[in-house]
């Protein structure tokens, strides 16, 4: 490396920033004639004649890209890879890691965490029914809600009306007196389902939301079983099962009085083709199959399919921050689903709560007033355009609204090489992905040179902050990501032609998997390219004693809205801190192949702040050792250097 190429360049950037453009120029005019080769010393003196020309707003202009694409360079490794399986010698024998829990969608750790007394807590629910023109169906429901084991001071029921034309106030009327009730309503301009969900979710008291169908009539204990899970409503979404019973004989004054278990009633066969299933004489729902096959969808790759609203609970909080059900939707079908891919998507646990029953009120050999058939074609359409796992629905083949992978680049002062790196994103052999960009406050040109290349550009989305340092940029930018798997690439760097792909189909039907990462080489200043670190295999003891997981790194969505997020306190080793927070998380897997180009400046955070870099890797090792509450800290062996020893806390 050319230490004396990167010093110059740094003093011509630092003469750039205090407009000294004639100076600047004069040593980069030197150091073209030095490395003919580089491009950014182009590029820079192509800023310092456009900032010193008249009118330089109307000249500015940047070439779009100056780096050289290539493809994912295999790595050689020893055929015989135990020995970098071995544990690390400077690690403790007494440190053992914990096992990882909660992969994917496995939430049996949570159950020890239920509240089998949720009224000795106080806890409180609100209990939203979605309604259009069903005084009968609603009459009955509300008279379960009225027998419900859990006491009724502890829940308001909000009747969330579609635009019907029959009086459904005179019905909550007749409740009025036992029920603390609400009622929203919204002008009839056809299904409106979502908008009319959120309405009723949006005036709640409480965060502890249970949705009904207006012709769902509530097992007894079916609040009782839901609020159990009070404590940790904000990490799941819980889904109810149903049964089809004919109660349309009954009044509702008649279930009061009898006090008659629905499970009692007798289940029967209907032409309702969301029921989808038969068992004897009986329709039965068709998600009961799957539950049983997945271990209640411990096991099941994608249980946010299963969603259905007619019966489940969540928090409200976690509604509002996911983006409440999509208003697109405006004929039957998909809605939910939908919804529950973003609660997924965003790391909340799908868990079926099979003592929650809610019975479906339907006539023997009925069929359902709406036409679903037809709705769900349309809304599929929609559906297929938000939900990366069903493409298929839509005819749509570009720029989908939430595409499978997101690439987040934190920038500062990069107006030389964001192009560079927004084009190796978009140009991936993998084109179902968007670019999200963070500006952390540049003083250069940066948000200029965006919007210059990519306003228009409907796969570029970037937003502009204060100056927060990396950790803080970097949240920014992965909570703009709607993609399921994101991918980590800094504003000086460029990515292989196919690591995306390569790295995609590691992911796939893999929900135990959160984090792929290859490896990279370096670009120095005279434009010599050298192969960068690589430690062949991932172990989480080796993470534990340095940062193993190099550039290119991918991870699932979910995990991250699990962990922490990035430090915002620290300014370096702030990727360390974050890796290490997903490898407690979900495994980890390694590609041997260089998919990454590191651009080495002089600039480079990890280089101009080596020692804090240094310091901050015992401090999040240490962090990290907490977080998996092992009684143990680790410390730099010396100064200055990376290498860890670990002592036992008192």
């Amino acid at each position: 490396m050319n230490f004396g190429g990167n010093m110059n360049l740094k003093t011509a950037h630092q003469l750039m920033r205090q407009n000294k453009f004639s100076e600047a120029k004069s040593l980069l005019s030197e150091l073209s004639k030095t490395y003919p080769n580089f491009s950014l010393y182009k590029q820079k003196l192509k800023e310092c004649d456009e900032k010193l020309r008249p009118n330089q707003a109307e000249n500015f202009s940047y070439s779009t890209t100056s780096y050289t694409p290539f493809k994912c360079k295999p790595i050689t490794v020893d055929q015989d890879l135990s020995r970098f399986k071995n544990r690390p010698k400077n690690l403790p024998q007494n440190l053992k890691l914990p096992p990882l829990i909660g992969l994917g969608n496995n939430y049996s750790h949570l159950y020890e965490l239920l509240d089998s007394e949720p009224e000795k807590s106080n806890a409180k629910a609100s209990v939203v029914i979605l309604t259009y023109n069903r005084s009968a169906p609603l009459e009955r429901t509300l008279a379960g809600l009225t027998l419900q084991s859990y006491p009724k001071h502890l829940f308001e029921v909000i009747i969330a009306d579609d635009g019907s034309h029959t009086d459904t106030l005179e019905i909550i009327r007749k409740f009025e007196d036992q029920l603390d009730i609400r009622y929203v309503w919204q002008t009839d301009k056809g299904f409106n389902a979502a908008s009319s969900r959120n309405n009723g979710v949006s005036i709640a008291r409480n965060d502890f939301i249970i949705l009904l169908d207006v012709d769902m009539y509530p097992d007894p204990d079916l609040l009782r079983n839901y609020i159990k899970w009070w404590e940790i409503i904000d990490q799941v979404v819980l889904i109810g099962p149903r049964k089809y019973i004919d109660i349309n004989d009954k009044t509702a004054k008649e279930l009061m009085q009898l006090k008659a278990k629905p499970s009692t009633f007798k289940e029967i066969f209907t032409n309702n083709k969301v029921a989808g299933r038969t068992d004897g004489e009986k329709s039965v729902d068709w998600r009961l199959e799957i539950f049983a096959n997945t271990h209640n969808l411990q096991t099941e790759t994608r249980p946010y399919r299963v969603f259905a609203s007619g019966n489940v609970a969540f928090s409200k909080q976690r509604f509002l921050d996911v983006g409440q059900f999509n208003e697109r939707f405006n004929s039957w079908g998909y809605e939910d689903t939908e919804l529950g891919f973003r609660f997924y998507n965003e790391g909340a646990y799908i868990i079926p709560e099979m003592t929650a029953w809610a019975y479906h009120q339907e006539p023997e050999n009925g069929e359902n007033e709406v036409d679903r058939s037809a709705g769900k074609q349309k809304s599929g359409e929609i559906f297929g355009d938000l939900c990366p796992h069903y493409r298929k629905l839509t005819s749509k083949t570009e720029n989908f609204t939430t595409p499978t992978v997101s690439i987040y680049i934190p920038a500062y002062n990069a107006e030389a090489t964001i192009c560079d790196a927004v084009e190796s994103a978009l140009k991936q052999s993998f084109k179902d992905l968007e670019v999200c960009i963070c500006d952390d406050g540049s003083t250069d040109s940066t948000l200029e040179v965006l919007e210059r290349y990519y306003k228009n550009n409907p796969r570029v989305r970037y937003t502009s902050q204060k100056n927060g340092g990396i950790g803080a940029a970097s949240n920014t930018a992965v909570s703009m990501c709607r993609g399921m798997f994101v991918g980590q690439l800094d504003s000086d760097d460029y990515l292989a032609t196919d690591v995306v792909e390569l790295c995609v189909k590691e992911f796939l039907n893999k929900p135990e998997i959160g984090l792929v990462y290859t490896s990279y080489e370096n670009e120095y200043s005279d434009g010599t390219i050298k192969a960068g670190y690589n430690y062949p295999v991932f172990t989480r003891e080796k993470m534990i004693t340095a940062c193993i997981t190099h550039h290119f790194r991918m991870f699932r969505k979910l995990y991250w809205h699990r962990s922490e997020g990035f430090n915002e306190r620290i300014k370096n080793a702030v990727d360390y801190d974050m890796y290490l927070k997903l490898a407690e998380l979900c495994e980890v897997r390694h590609l041997n192949v260089v998919g990454y180009r590191r651009r080495l400046h002089g600039d480079n955070t990890s280089i101009v702040n080596f020692k804090e870099q240094m310091k901050n890797t015992s401090v999040v090792v240490s962090n990290s050792l907490k977080r998996l509450n092992l009684p143990y800290s680790s410390s730099l062996l010396e100064d200055d250097k990376s290498a860890l020893s670990f002592e036992k806390s008192i």
